[in-house]
């Protein structure tokens, strides 16, 4: 039956804005590229990253692949109509090593972003020790390689290794420190480091995470605030029951406390992904695993956010827990309903798990999935493990890429069909203030139209070795309008901006005005309106009209309004 068909009946009489509809667009975009081909050590099996960003900011998402071995990896440049060409050569990709995962953000602040890519060595060194790669990005014009001078070119003091790796600001000191995973037991290549605000970096692991990380067998290390204290947690997903949930102490430490938040139950954690499933305003989080069938079953954990650290696991209970031999997952609003689902990489060989296809469960708007992956024409079945989301073609939908072991780099063009698929996209600009984090990691973006509400995190990644294009992308269903689009910055402060267009693509800035409670750049009446109508009231200061940040609305915040006014 014609997949668009079956879709069609699957999703009749259901609540869904759209009915999502996947094409095979690769060849038509200019990708041609294999993974992860022969001659890679063992580890091999587990690699096939990639990353979404503009890295010459003309408002096209590149891709950045990697392919690993003998070649070159592959750096596909957006030509403004959503075709690719690989320009890796000319801007200044280097020497072909065992190349893993992939992560992207701009480390020294210049304006540009740049990449970092985790490796197991090169045939020319023997694979004696992992030797990571640093890509400086030349203003939009090539790379320089800088990692051992940057002091992130090595993790493991003893073995090669290195899988996902992320980007984030988990000082709010403004710039982008680097969380970097390592699988192989006993290799302690489980790393922190700091950025010093140059794009110079330190290991912090010891100082900074106050757990031992040596036993975890890591895979992929997310920087996300999940109790809405604005410094982020790092949610370090594990093999072999060793993931770690480390919680932010705000003075440059993390505190293990898998066990008493409730997570960690995942007993082969592979990839992960953050977002708000059920719509209650907190941040949920999504970890892939293995599915083993007969009785002894465990597969996907789905951890959501019940507040003050601490989380209720249900994926079983909402149907999302069998993804095969799970591996990258991300959090999409595919069908435009504004809910997220999830989609999801998979496979392993030898094994009942190598001709397993993707996954894509479907979000009925209450966190209950159904998957529909083959029904939407999402399918392939080889060994994938990367997968991301980027809207190459700048049409307002969520299109997938996927690649992985052995097996070609596919994009599914998001062609999501209805009458009611209205949609906005928002990229940040942060450029023009030092104390905030490029692109605006760590920044809250939440959309209300009418009663509802929703809300994204653009914390920078990771998911499974690859790392998705910076956006909070919203689906409105049938709705025209945003009624009140609101951005909380990492430093405390917010912006709002009323009745918003849907069906737009957004770069917002931030603007920082003294007494400003509505976020509207200017102060005045509805600014102390705001004021005295929250007066004693200490939750969600953009609603609320703490102007100070202080967690609560006083005198104090009342002079400030004063004070400003008609600014």
């Amino acid at each position: 039956m014609n997949p668009s068909l079956l879709a069609v009946i699957l999703f009749a009489g259901t609540a869904y804005a759209g009915t999502p509809i996947f094409v095979n667009a690769t060849t038509d975009v200019g990708i041609d590229i294999l993974q992860i081909g022969p001659g890679y050590p063992e580890e091999g099996k587990m690699m096939g990253g990639m990353a979404a960003a503009d890295f010459n900011r003309d408002g096209w998402m590149d891709l950045y692949v990697v392919r690993g071995g003998d070649a070159r990896d592959a750096l596909y440049m957006n030509d403004g109509t959503g075709h690719f060409t690989d320009v890796g050569g000319a801007w200044g990709i280097g020497t072909p090593a065992y190349c893993s995962g992939v992560a992207v953000g701009d480390v020294d602040g210049d304006g540009w972003i740049d990449v970092y890519v985790s490796t197991h060595g090169t045939q020319a060194d023997g694979l004696v020790i992992d030797r990571h790669r640093l890509y400086r990005n030349l203003n939009g014009t090539g790379f320089e390689e800088i990692a051992l001078a940057a002091g992130v070119g090595r993790t493991s003091p003893s073995t090669p290794d290195g899988f996902s790796a992320v980007f984030g600001d988990y000082d709010l000191d403004g710039d982008l420190d680097l969380a970097v995973a390592g699988w192989r037991g006993q290799s302690r290549g489980n790393r922190l480091f700091r950025n010093d605000g140059t794009g110079q970096f330190t290991d912090v692991t010891a100082t900074a995470i106050l757990h031992d990380m040596t036993p975890v067998r890591g895979f992929t290390p997310r920087f996300t605030d999940m109790d809405g204290d604005r410094y982020p947690e790092l949610l370090w997903v594990a093999d072999f029951s060793t993931s770690r949930y480390l919680r932010n102490n705000r003075d440059g430490t993390f505190t293990e406390m898998t066990s008493a938040a409730g997570v960690g139950h995942d007993q082969n954690g592979m990839g992960s992904a953050v977002g708000d499933f059920d719509n209650d305003g907190d941040p949920d989080w999504y970890v892939s695993s293995i599915f083993l069938p007969a009785a002894f079953k465990e597969g996907n954990k789905l951890y959501v956010n019940e507040g003050g650290h601490v989380f209720s696991e249900v994926a079983e209970a909402r149907g999302a827990h069998d993804g095969g031999w799970g591996w990258g997952v991300e959090a999409i609003d595919i069908d435009h309903d504004g809910d997220l689902d999830i989609a999801e990489a998979n496979g392993w060989v030898p094994g009942i798990w190598g001709s397993d296809n993707l996954k894509l469960y479907i979000n009925d708007g209450t966190a209950h999935f159904t998957e529909a992956a083959t029904a939407s024409g999402l399918v392939h079945t080889g060994l994938t493990r990367g997968l991301i989301r980027i809207d190459h073609d700048n049409d307002g939908d969520q299109d997938i890429v996927v690649g992985g072991y052995h097996t070609d780099v596919r994009l599914f063009r998001n062609d999501v069909a209805g009458p009611d698929t209205h949609w906005l996209r928002v990229l940040l600009d942060t450029s023009a203030h030092s104390d905030l984090a490029p692109d605006g990691f760590g920044a809250v973006v939440r959309a209300r139209t009418g009663d509802s509400e929703q809300m994204r995190i653009l914390d920078g990644g990771a998911s499974y070795l690859a790392v998705s294009e910076f956006s909070a992308h919203f689906g409105l269903g049938a709705s025209e309008v945003i009624d009140d689009l609101v951005v909380e910055w990492p430093n405390g402060r917010w912006n709002r901006w009323r009745d918003v267009p849907s069906d737009q693509s957004l770069t917002l800035s931030p603007c920082f005005i003294d007494g400003d409670a509505d976020g509207d750049c200017s102060v005045g009446m509805q600014d102390l309106g705001m004021t005295l109508e929250g007066w004693g009231n200490p939750t969600q200061a953009w609603r609320n009209g703490d102007v100070n940040g202080d967690g609560a609305v006083d005198f104090r915040d009342l002079n400030l309004v004063l004070d400003g006014w008609g600014e």
